[in-house]
């Protein structure tokens, strides 16, 4: 694994609720690993609030793994580069995110900070052929926030992986995070989050 790439505004839902354009191709930017939290099936991952925001946001998505890398992967390059599925978070520090927005500056910082992304357990594409069919689920402390299927992604996982290798060289190992559907919201310390996706499901605790 060398990166995590993320894809931003592939929902139209939440391209809306940010009050934002509709990008006529998504946006990209990327994570590094060493921001990386991972899940095994049921557990539950106490996760940190960092100190220089006062608005953390959750970000409920799919996550592919990549099996093969590659640079300007057709479609189906792209389709067998990807190995396996599971949901995740791209948290974000949204008021440095609307501050970066207005100033026309990166996001870098209010998307890259300890915990901010987090995984769950791997279901093989094999085993989950059906996954953008499947409903994922992130809820806070029993209430579900948002829900949402792949196939309502702007771009799909086989165009985004294809769209994302125009740009950056992938490797095996690489993450890509597809995007979120609408529902996205702040959590505070004490909060509990529980993230489920076909036979995937775990469990965050935010803390200070």
């Amino acid at each position: 694994m060398d990166k995590i790439v993320c894809v931003g505004k592939n929902y139209i839902d939440h391209a809306k609720e940010l009050g934002d354009a509709i990008p006529e191709n998504p946006v990209l930017f990327i994570k590094p690993k060493s921001i990386l939290r991972a899940a095994i099936d049921h557990e539950e991952l106490s996760l940190v609030i960092p100190q220089v925001s006062s608005s953390l946001h959750y970000e409920a998505e799919i996550v592919l793994r990549l099996d093969k890398g590659g640079y300007q992967l057709d479609l189906k390059e792209a389709e067998k580069a990807i190995g396996a599925v599971s949901i995740g978070l791209d948290m974000t520090l949204r008021d440095l995110q609307a501050k970066q927005k207005k100033n026309g500056h990166p996001w870098t910082t209010s998307k890259v900070f300890p915990d901010s992304a987090v995984v769950g357990p791997w279901l093989r594409v094999s085993e989950f052929s059906n996954y953008l069919d499947e409903k994922f689920t992130f809820s806070l402390d029993d209430k579900i926030k948002q829900e949402g299927f792949g196939k309502n992604m702007i771009m799909n996982p086989i165009e985004c992986v294809s769209y994302i290798s125009k740009f950056f060289p992938l490797v095996a190992g690489d993450l890509i995070f597809t995007g979120t559907p609408a529902g996205v919201g702040p959590v505070v310390a004490g909060q509990k989050g529980v993230l489920s996706f076909g036979a995937i499901r775990y469990s965050v605790l935010w803390g200070i």
